[in-house]
C-alpha cells in the first residue's frame, strides 16, 4: 500500500473517532439535560397586594433558581426570591421545600411615611395630637405615619393652637417649619382696700379696679400696704383662659403674743384650744382673743387680748397654790393613805393642795373604802365612812345564786346550827351515827345537781351513761382532784394540796371548790329551808313521799337485796340529773339516785360530853372518806336517813359527788 494510501486510511479513521466522540457527547448532554429537567422545580410566585404587584421587580436570590414569567425554576434546595417595589419594603422570601411546585404568595408591607414639623418661632415643648391622638409634648414633631390623611393640632397654652391636614404616600419624607401666632386676653384686678399698692410684672399699676389687655403668658402679681400683710400671685392668661378676674382682699398685719407661767405644769388655752407657753403665737390683729391659764391646786386666771397690726406683746401668768381642809372620821377607827402615803388615824383633819387627791381608809379584817375628793379652799370637805369587815362586804356583794364556768347553778346557803347523828332509839340508827351539836357559821356556796359525766369530762375522760347522768366510779382523790382544776380553772385557790397524785391536806382559808363538808350535807339534808331539824328531807315520817327521790323502788325487785314496798320512783337504776323535783333546799337528788363522797375522813371516836364544833372540816389526813345519802339501790330505812354513814377508800357505781365553796376564807 502506497503511503498516500495510508494517509487516506489513517484520515478516515480519525474522522470516524471525532464522529463517533460527538455521538457520545452528544447523546450524554441529552441524558443530563434530560435529568436535570426531572430534578427542577417550578414555583409560581404571586405578589401582593395589588398595587405592588403592579410594578414589583422580581428576581431570584440565593441557590440555582432562576425566575422566569411569574414562576422560579430551581435546581436547589431553598432557594430565594428577591421582591421590590416603589413605596414597599424589599422582601426575600426563602422557599421552603414544601412549597416547592406550588403557588408562593409573597405580601410586601408598605413603607412608613415620615413627618416633621416644627416651629420657628418657639422652642418650648407644644402639644401635639395626630387625628385627636395626643403625643409627647416636644418642640419638635417627627413620627413615622403609615399612608393616608392625617389631621395635625398643635397646641401651646400661650399661642393659638393650629391645625392642618396632610396626605402622606408611601415611603414619603415631609418636613415642615409652622409658625404659630400668640393668643391675647384680659385681667381684671380689683383690690381691698383699694389704695394698696399693685404690681404686675414689677410695674405699678394706677388704679384699681383695673382692665388691662395682654398677650397671653404668666404674670406676677404683688400687692402691698402699710398695716397689711403683703400678697403674691401669679396668673396665667392662655388661649383657653383669656378672660381672668381676681379680687384681693389684704388682711391686716398679723400680731403675736409670747405668754409665760408660773408655775409650770398647767394647762394653757387660746380661745378654749390648747396652746404651748414660752413661744411667740400669731394672732390677727383687730381681733378678740382670750388666754386662760389653770392647774390644778392653783386655780386658774384668764385675760382678753386685742392686737393692733404688727404688734409684739408678752402675757404673764403667776398662780398661787390653794390650800382646803378635809376631815376624815370612820367607825370603826382606821388607818388613812392619803395618795399612797400614810397620812394617820381617824379622826383626822389635813390641810391639802386644791387637786384631786385619793383617800384610802383601812384596817385589817374590814374591807377598805377608797374615795377621791378635791379640798375646796373656801370650805371644808368631810368623808365620813363605816367600814364593813371582810366578811360582810364579801357577804352583801355576794350572788344568791350563779352558774359557773361548766354551767353548775352554785347555791349560796348561810347555815346555823344542826345536830349531826341519831338517838339510839331512832329506828334505823347505826352505832357510828354519834350525836355531835356542830355551828356552821361560814356562808358557803352548794351545787344544785351532782358533778355529771359531761362536766366531768372536761377534767378527764368519763362513764358512758350520758352526758346528764351523774359521774359515778369516781375515788375521793379524783373527786378532789376535779375541784382543785375547777378552782384553777376560774382563778380560785386550789382547796386541797396533792404532791403530784399523792393527796397532802388541805386550806381551810381556801375559797376553791371543795367536796361538802358532812356538816354541811346533813344540814342541807334535814334543816336548809325547814322551820326545824327533820329525821328525813322530807319530815319524821317513814313513808316516802312521791316522786321524792331514785332509790331502790318496786321495779329494783329482785334486782337489790332491800328494794321499798309500794314506792315507784319510774327508774331501775341511775337517772339523769334534775329528773326529781328540787327539796326544800332548793337542791336536787340530796336524796337518791348516787350517794355522794363529802369532805370529811371517816372517823369512829365519839365526841367528848358537851363538846361542840363549828365549821367541821374533819382530820388533814386519814384512811376512808365518809359517804352520805341514799343511792338508786338503796332500799333500806337505815340507808335512806339523812344521819346515815358509810365509807370507803375507793369508787363505786353507786357513788357520785357535788361541789361546793366557801364564801369567804376567814376562819375562826
Amino acid at each position: 500500500m502506497s503511503e498516500f494510501r495510508q494517509k487516506i486510511e489513517k484520515a478516515a479513521r480519525r474522522q470516524r473517532f471525532f464522529l463517533l466522540a460527538f455521538a457520545v457527547v452528544g447523546i450524554g448532554s441529552l441524558v443530563v439535560i434530560a435529568a436535570l429537567f426531572g430534578l427542577m422545580k417550578v414555583s409560581v410566585i404571586h405578589v401582593g397586594p395589588a398595587p405592588a404587584a403592579e410594578q414589583a421587580v422580581i428576581k431570584a436570590g440565593k441557590g440555582m433558581a432562576l425566575y422566569f414569567q411569574g414562576s422560579l425554576f430551581s435546581l436547589s434546595r431553598f432557594p430565594t426570591v428577591i421582591v421590590a417595589a416603589e413605596g414597599y419594603e424589599t422582601a426575600e422570601r426563602v422557599i421552603e421545600p414544601i412549597e416547592e411546585g406550588h403557588e408562593v404568595a409573597i405580601m410586601m408591607r408598605e413603607l412608613p411615611a415620615e413627618l416633621t414639623l416644627r416651629f420657628a418661632n418657639l422652642e418650648e415643648p407644644v402639644s401635639w395630637y395626630v387625628n385627636d391622638r395626643a403625643y409627647p409634648s416636644a418642640a419638635t414633631f417627627s413620627a413615622k405615619l403609615a399612608a393616608g390623611q392625617y389631621v395635625v393640632r398643635a397646641e401651646h397654652p400661650y399661642y393659638i393652637p393650629l391645625e392642618k391636614t396632610y396626605d402622606l404616600g408611601r415611603g414619603e419624607s415631609l418636613s415642615e417649619d409652622l409658625t404659630l401666632e400668640k393668643a391675647s386676653g384680659s385681667i381684671h384686678i380689683d383690690v381691698t382696700p383699694a389704695d394698696a399698692h399693685v404690681l404686675l410684672d414689677g410695674r405699678a399699676i394706677g388704679k384699681v379696679p383695673a382692665d388691662l389687655a395682654k398677650e397671653a403668658g404668666r404674670y406676677e402679681i404683688e400687692i402691698s400696704r402699710d398695716g397689711y400683710a403683703p400678697l403674691e400671685d401669679t396668673i396665667d392668661l392662655t388661649f383657653q383662659q383669656k378672660d381672668i378676674e381676681r379680687h384681693y382682699r389684704l388682711q391686716l398685719e398679723p400680731a403675736y403674743v409670747s405668754v409665760s407661767v408660773s408655775p409650770n405644769g398647767g394647762q394653757l388655752t387660746l380661745n378654749g384650744k390648747s396652746v404651748a407657753p414660752g413661744q411667740e403665737l400669731q394672732l390677727s390683729a383687730n381681733k378678740k382673743y382670750y388666754l386662760k391659764y389653770g392647774k390644778d391646786g392653783y386655780g386658774a386666771m384668764e385675760e382678753e387680748v386685742t392686737l393692733n397690726p404688727a404688734e409684739h406683746r408678752k402675757v404673764a401668768f403667776n398662780l398661787k397654790l390653794k390650800i382646803g381642809e378635809v376631815h376624815i372620821s370612820s367607825s370603826p377607827t382606821a388607818t388613812v393613805m392619803i395618795d399612797g402615803k400614810p397620812a394617820g388615824n381617824t379622826p383626822l383633819k389635813v390641810r391639802l393642795p386644791a387637786v384631786m387627791h385619793e383617800f384610802s381608809i383601812e384596817k385589817q379584817g374590814y374591807r377598805s373604802i377608797i374615795k377621791s375628793l378635791m379640798p375646796d379652799p373656801a370650805a371644808v370637805r368631810r368623808i365620813d365612812v363605816v367600814l364593813q369587815t371582810e366578811q360582810a362586804a364579801t357577804l352583801a356583794a355576794a350572788k344568791p345564786v350563779y352558774k359557773n364556768s361548766l354551767g353548775m347553778e352554785m347555791r349560796l346557803f348561810a347555815p346555823t346550827n344542826v345536830m349531826l347523828g341519831a338517838p339510839r332509839y331512832e329506828k334505823g340508827q347505826r352505832a357510828n351515827e354519834f350525836l355531835r351539836d356542830v355551828t356552821l357559821k361560814r356562808h358557803f356556796y352548794a351545787a344544785a345537781t351532782e358533778t355529771t359525766e359531761g362536766q366531768y369530762s372536761k377534767f378527764k375522760p368519763a362513764g358512758k351513761a350520758g352526758d346528764k347522768f351523774p359521774v359515778t366510779g369516781i375515788s375521793w382523790e379524783e373527786a378532789a382532784q376535779f375541784c382543785n382544776w375547777l378552782s384553777q380553772r376560774e382563778g380560785l385557790a386550789p382547796f386541797y394540796r396533792f404532791d403530784g397524785t399523792r393527796y397532802r391536806g388541805f386550806d381551810a382559808r381556801s375559797t376553791g371548790y371543795r367536796l361538802l363538808s358532812e356538816a354541811e350535807w346533813e344540814w342541807l339534808a334535814r334543816k336548809a329551808g325547814r322551820s326545824k331539824e327533820s329525821i328525813f328531807p322530807w319530815g319524821d315520817e317513814a313513808v316516802i313521799p312521791k316522786g321524792t327521790g331514785n332509790i331502790a323502788d318496786e321495779t329494783a325487785n329482785g334486782k337489790t337485796q332491800f328494794y321499798v314496798p309500794g314506792y315507784v320512783d319510774g327508774y331501775a337504776g341511775i337517772a339523769p340529773i334534775e329528773s326529781f323535783n328540787k327539796d326544800r333546799a332548793g337542791l336536787y337528788d340530796l336524796f337518791g339516785n348516787v350517794s355522794e363522797w363529802v369532805h370529811d375522813f371517816y372517823i369512829l371516836i365519839p365526841p367528848l360530853k358537851g363538846q361542840t364544833f363549828t365549821d367541821p372540816l374533819g382530820e388533814q389526813t386519814g384512811e376512808k372518806h365518809v359517804i352520805k345519802g341514799a343511792s338508786w339501790a338503796s332500799g333500806r330505812l337505815t340507808e335512806i336517813r339523812p344521819a346515815y354513814r358509810a365509807s370507803s377508800d375507793q369508787g363505786s357505781d353507786k357513788t357520785g359527788f357535788r361541789v361546793g365553796r366557801y364564801l369567804y376564807g376567814d376562819v375562826e
